[in-house]
């Protein structure tokens, strides 16, 4: 005996043939199109005459977006370099500090009037007080 087992069955439509865009044509196309550009026929069609002011601006605004692109590495370059020579200069000048701290120090002057003859006073400062009188 066969078992009866319950099967859906899908109606099935007719395939319809897919139509599909000839290749060949839009090729062609394509051809064409390149071809009048290149050899410049494309500028004999009226629509491409009225586009040239168009065309003539959007090449300005090209050559502009270029020159700005090149103004702004530039200046990149130039605020790196201007940095770069800040750090240095901040650099000597804390190195010339420090060697100014040391040399006027008391015991380097001390050292190097030694040689001339001076010599450092070992006596505290006497404070001098000038006593007005009454003038009358």
């Amino acid at each position: 005996m066969a078992k009866n087992v319950n099967q859906l069955i899908e109606p099935q439509e007719p395939e319809q043939e897919v139509k599909e865009p000839k290749p060949e044509k839009r090729q062609r196309f394509l051809g064409k199109v390149i071809l009048d550009v290149l050899g410049g026929d494309f500028l004999a069609y009226d629509w491409a005459r009225r586009q040239i002011n168009y065309v003539f601006f959007l090449a300005a605004l090209a050559l502009l977006y270029i020159a700005n692109s090149y103004y702004a590495e530039d200046m990149s370059r130039s605020i790196d370099d201007t940095n770069r020579e800040i750090k240095e200069l901040h650099y000597e000048y804390i190195s010339s500090k420090s060697e100014l701290m040391h040399q006027t120090k008391q015991s380097e002057i001390a050292k190097k009037l030694e040689k001339t003859g001076l010599k450092e006073s070992v006596e505290p400062v006497k404070k001098l007080i000038r006593v007005k009188e009454d003038t009358k």
